[in-house]
């Protein structure tokens, strides 16, 4: 069809829409059923708009030079409502008059945008519209609606009415279809958001499954004391960007939407993962989410990813979205579990709120960087579903994502040594005992007696065990570990240290955040490697030693677990190192009856016959750890002989010890 045809096929239509309508009559009779309120402002103000296109096409058709000429003018006498009834009607809840009220859209912008929506919702309006443009679609052009609304397009230029800028087209209320035509040829639309809002369709402003979420506005969940101070700073400055801090309960979530209850608005919640997937522009994204935010009523609440666990160029898409939000007048809040200054995002400045509960009632909040994300997950996902994640799924989420980045730095024991195990001279054995106590006790020592240790110290126990190899150190970490009910893991620091700079602390920091999540013991072998006495400073290296030693001290200090270091030098381990432990223990050489007590402990019901233990405890000198693996030689051997531990078994395992020892052997009569 040409266009010659569809001009004169819009040409008849319309007359015959114009024959069918009486004075006074229009096509809101045929639409009303659409919308939910009655005698709306929305229904006198559509009647005068449909009113005035048919006028406007009645005067076209009365001249004769019209179809070679823009659409006139016309004069009517269409009154608005007065003021006060306006502002009435937008605190009844009437749409027309609340969009006009939020956006501040005086009589003649809000008339020009009833003019844009009539087509939408009247196919004989549309036919209309496309006769007085000429053009093939049935949305107005601004010089119809300029016409239809007897604004001259002079007078419309000097005021800036339609133009880039303005309240229409600055808050996406109207938006055009061909931005690059002449400005009276430009074609108008309506969004699809503010024709639901009008219709009072709200379940259609927000997709199911999309990127922007519209969730109830309050739930019975405990929230953190301070939400409600949140929700009185909504209501008295509700356009500022906020950011809320959150520990690993996941409090924000739950504070915003009762702090949002108590400001009267639903919340917005944003999908990163999902807004990030979109082909839309961060821009257009924004200008949607904040129309949407103030057709409801609503504030845009947004997780923050945790610094590093997203590409950049997401971090860049969400930086740009938050930009363009935080400069439209809707709340925005954002939340995470750093502190703001942590993202260094290029944003505008926020209000920083910490929601965490008080540190002596919350567990550990120093996570590593896999733990954190893994955390930060599980309430992104419970959040969309309007809930808050349970604390037994989030620490068994961090636990693990922990256990996994400590397994590279440590090596995992499942302790199998009980407390009652332990061969031990009675001094050592009191101040192990000692130190279970400590860390059994110190909830109740730093919250009920309010001990405060200072100077960035945590509640944590750190202990050194000191002494020759096989003395039963790395053995009683473990039985302490499982008399307290932890999982132990062992890191040699000698295999963390590097010769790059920071890449030690970087190891170091990776395995205290994730023994802090685990809540594990954590044993540091060969601590002198790191501790050693310090000597001049004569170059990077040596600078550079003591640098990795102090952090190792501090971190030590600020750990909120149980750390145990072992030496096999305590001579070697620098006095300003050791005083700052919680205890210090010598783990000597076994004397001969803590020998026979070990001997006995290891052959359990296997004792040979044709030889006394006592006898062996008497004449060698061996630490518990020769002790153990001499019983081994003998037990291998008399397995593969398919006997019974001999004597000679005993005898052979020790001569086996001495000589790995570089000591002379002597048989036993």
């Amino acid at each position: 069809m040409s266009k010659e045809e569809s001009t004169s096929g819009d040409a008849r239509e319309t007359a015959m829409w114009l024959g069918s309508h009486s004075p006074g009559q229009t096509c809101w009779q045929s639409v009303a059923e659409e919308f939910t309120v009655v005698r709306s402002l929305l229904e006198e103000r559509l009647e005068v708009a449909e009113d005035r296109l048919r006028r406007l096409c009645m005067q076209r058709e009365e001249d004769d030079e019209a179809a070679a000429s823009p659409p006139g003018l016309i004069t009517d006498t269409h009154s608005w409502p007065g003021e006060r009834r306006l502002e009435q009607m937008a605190a009844d809840g009437d749409r027309l008059a609340r969009v006009a009220a939020e956006f501040g859209l005086g009589n003649e912008d809000t008339d020009l945008l009833v003019t844009c929506v009539l087509p939408e919702i009247s196919p004989a309006c549309g036919t209309a519209c496309r006769y007085l443009s000429g053009l093939s679609t049935s949305r107005p052009t601004v010089a119809v609606v300029l016409a239809a609304n007897n604004v001259p397009l002079l007078k419309a230029l000097a005021r800036g009415l339609l133009r880039e800028g303005s309240s229409l087209l600055q808050s996406g209320l109207v938006t055009y279809e061909n931005p690059e035509a002449p400005f009276p040829d430009r074609v108008l639309n309506v969004p699809d958001q503010l024709l639901d809002y009008l219709a009072e369709n709200d379940t259609g402003l927000l997709p199911a499954g999309h990127w922007l979420r519209a969730l109830p506005a309050h739930s019975d969940e405990p929230v953190p004391g301070n939400a409600e101070d949140l929700g009185v700073q909504l209501v008295a400055d509700p356009h500022r960007t906020r950011y809320l801090r959150q520990g690993m309960r996941g409090e924000a979530f739950p504070a915003v939407r009762t702090a949002l209850a108590t400001a009267g608005r639903l919340p917005l919640l944003v999908d990163a993962d999902a807004l990030a997937s979109c082909e839309t522009a961060p821009a257009q994204l924004a200008e949607r989410a904040a129309l949407e935010a103030r057709l409801l009523g609503a504030a845009v609440v947004m997780p923050v990813p945790v610094p590093g666990s997203v590409p950049p160029e997401q971090v860049d898409l969400l930086q740009r979205f938050i930009t363009r939000l935080d400069e439209k007048p809707v709340p925005l809040l954002l939340y995470g579990s750093q502190e703001w200054a942590a993202y260094q995002w290029d944003t505008p400045l926020t209000i920083e709120i910490d929601l965490r509960i008080p540190e002596a009632d919350r567990p550990g909040d120093r996570l590593g960087p896999k733990a954190s994300v893994a955390v930060e997950r599980i309430h992104r996902t419970s959040a969309l579903l309007a809930t808050t994640a349970p604390m037994h799924e989030v620490w068994a989420a961090a636990r693990q994502r922990s256990a996994a980045d400590l397994g590279a730095l440590a090596r995992h024991i499942v302790p199998e040594v009980g407390w009652d195990d332990l061969v031990l001279p009675g001094p050592v054995r009191e101040r192990l005992d000692m130190l279970v106590g400590r860390v059994r006790h110190r909830d109740e020592v730093f919250r009920t007696w309010t001990l405060r240790r200072g100077g960035g110290r945590g509640r944590g126990t750190t202990a050194l065990f000191a002494g020759e190899s096989g003395t039963g150190k790395t053995m009683a970490a473990e039985a302490m570990a499982k008399e307290l009910g932890l999982e132990l893991f062992v890191v040699s620091l000698p295999s963390i240290v590097s010769k790059y700079i920071g890449e030690t602390e970087k190891n170091l920091e990776r395995v205290f955040s994730a023994a802090e999540t685990l809540d594990a013991v954590v044993l540091f072998d060969e601590a002198d490697s790191m501790f050693a006495k310090r000597g001049e400073v004569r170059g990077a290296n040596d600078r550079h030693a003591n640098m990795q030693s102090g952090y190792l001290l501090q971190r030590l200090e600020a750990f909120n677990g149980l750390a145990v270091l072992t030496t096999n030098l305590r001579s070697n381990i620098d006095a300003a190192f050791t005083r700052r432990f919680d205890e210090v223990i010598h783990f000597e050489s076994p004397g001969p009856e803590v020998r026979a007590l070990l001997w006995n402990s290891f052959l359990g019901d296997s004792v040979p016959l044709d030889i006394s233990v006592d006898v062996l405890a008497q004449a060698y000198d061996l630490a518990g750890g020769s002790i153990r693996a001499c019983v081994e030689s003998a037990v291998f051997a008399a397995a593969a002989g398919r006997r019974a531990i001999t004597g000679e078994d005993l005898l052979l395992g020790i001569e086996t010890e001495y000589a790995k020892l570089g000591r002379l052997f002597g048989r036993v009569n």
